[in-house]
């Protein structure tokens, strides 16, 4: 499970065997977690999108780099 981002309130991170569309978790400081769809910014979870802005507009600026990720941890 590498981090790859770390934020004040949260963290960006990526799980390997994961089945689903392309995307990454974000997990705040206080356990809450939520999915991020890659390519549309969609979340899922028990966090707001509004919650986690900073996090959604570093993830859009870095689409490229953490599509690379995904599939090279998920062949």
């Amino acid at each position: 499970m590498p981090i790859l981002q770390r934020f004040p309130a949260s963290r960006v991170l990526l799980y390997a065997g994961d089945h689903l569309r392309p995307h990454v978790h974000v997990k705040l400081r206080d356990g809450r977690e939520c999915t991020v769809d890659i390519d549309s910014l969609g979340t899922q979870g028990r966090v707001a999108a509004r919650e986690i802005r900073e996090e959604l507009a570093w993830i859009e600026s870095n689409r490229g780099f953490l599509l690379g990720e995904w599939h090279r941890y998920n062949p």
